[in-house]
Order: structure tokens, then sequence, then C-alpha cells
């Protein structure tokens, strides 16, 4: 049934959701991160850590999105897998 190798076919989805999970608490913890640089350049402003607010958090995040993206659209292949159309009850 699934693509990868499990003694339990629905392993890849959960693992796909865990996955999904966690890079969504990192990604959390880079919009906190990305606050408080923000917030001390408004207070002290300084001309490199203002270079890297316009580029690195959000370059950090929008990879993250991708995998996000990425997993889910795998988790979805999974589950058509796991319940094929032609096997849906009415």
């Amino acid at each position: 049934m699934s693509t990868l190798p499990s003694g339990d076919p629905y392993g890849p989805v959960y693992n796909l959701l865990d996955a999904i999970t966690m890079k969504h608490m990192e990604m959390a913890q880079q919009v906190t991160e990305y606050k408080a640089m923000i917030e001390d350049l408004e207070e002290r402003p300084d001309a490199d850590k203002i270079k890297l607010a316009r580029v690195l958090p959000g370059a950090r995040y929008t990879v993250n999105t991708t995998f996000v993206r990425e997993a889910w659209l795998k988790a979805e292949a999974e589950l058509k897998l796991l319940f094929p159309e032609d096997q849906v009850q009415p």
C-alpha cells in the first residue's frame, strides 16, 4: 500500500503529520525571533542587523513553508493509497 516500507500502513502518514507539526513549531519560533530582532532594531538601529532583517529570516521561513507544503502533498498521496476512492462507501 504505502510507498515507504513499514509494518504499519498508517506509519508514513503519522510520520509526515509529526514532521509537519514540528516544522510549524520551528516556524513559530522563527517568527518570535524575528519579532525580537525587529524590536531590537527599533530601539537600537544597526546597519548590518537591518540587512539581516531584510532577507535571512524570511528566507528561512520560506524554506520551511516549502517543506510543509511538500509534506502535505506526500501525506495526501499516502492517504489516497490507504483509502482509495473506489473503496469509499456512501
